[in-house]
């Protein structure tokens, strides 16, 4: 949108916003005083980072709801029309992941992923795109992951959720040639953030969220002239 290095406020909707990768991207874009209006769970850890973002100069809100949850959804974009008078990025960045053998995986594990990761995706592009089409600008990201790309062991639910995104985005770029509305993914590896919290992991191997955040920074801020498919981000500490 070549926007980033401008004097023009772009209007930029988290979802997903709470910690990790969502938190990390909204003080990324906070450098050059965009608005926010950031989703979660979380009311506390959203209304310190909304917080945040007010400190550094920029115009920031928050709400609180489930992504599946179509009403609380419809509620929330109402929120973002009337505190932010549309949006320029959506970042539907939520998601939720279980690992495991695929017979030990559990039919509440397949819903709430499924659920986040996919009807949440939906819901929040279904509900933008008008508005988005309507302006004839815009950027959607979707956060999927390295294995929307590919698949491995102990990873069949959550593989599948960021396979069928991944679809999905790939299908929406299709139906948006002929207008100034991009899509892209962001695919990354493993990712140091508070979802591996009480893991046996080892996280000192891991991305970092700030990595995520120039990655997608640099896909919010592209020329007109280029229209980003996918970036895939592998951890550069391999031993």
């Amino acid at each position: 949108m070549n926007n980033g290095t401008s004097n023009n406020s772009l209007r930029i909707l988290i979802t997903g916003g709470s910690s990790g990768i969502g938190e990390a991207v909204a003080l990324e874009m906070a450098k050059n005083g965009h608005s926010f209006y950031l989703t979660g769970r979380n009311k506390n850890r959203l209304k310190t980072i909304c917080d945040s973002l007010t400190s550094l100069g920029c115009e920031a809100y928050f709400g609180v709801g489930d992504v599946s949850d179509e009403n609380k959804v419809n509620q929330m974009l109402e929120e973002v029309k009337s505190k932010l008078g549309g949006v320029d990025v959506v970042f539907a960045n939520a998601g939720v992941g279980y690992f495991g053998n695929l017979e030990d995986l559990t039919i509440e594990q397949y819903d709430e992923q499924f659920n986040t990761n996919v009807r949440g995706v939906f819901l929040w592009l279904n509900k933008t795109l008008p508005l988005l089409k309507t302006q004839n600008k815009g950027q959607i990201i979707v956060t999927s992951s390295n294995l929307g790309l590919k698949t491995g062991a102990r990873c069949s639910l959550y593989a599948a959720t960021k396979h069928a995104i991944q679809a999905m985005v790939w299908c929406l770029r299709e139906e948006l040639k002929g207008t100034n509305v991009k899509a892209a993914t962001i695919n990354p590896g493993s990712v140091d953030t508070p979802w591996f919290n009480g893991k046996d992991v080892d996280r000192s191997r891991m991305l970092a969220v700030e990595d995520i955040a120039k990655a997608v920074r640099f896909i919010i801020d592209q020329d007109e002239t280029s229209n980003i498919d996918h970036i895939l981000l592998m951890p550069g500490k391999t031993s």
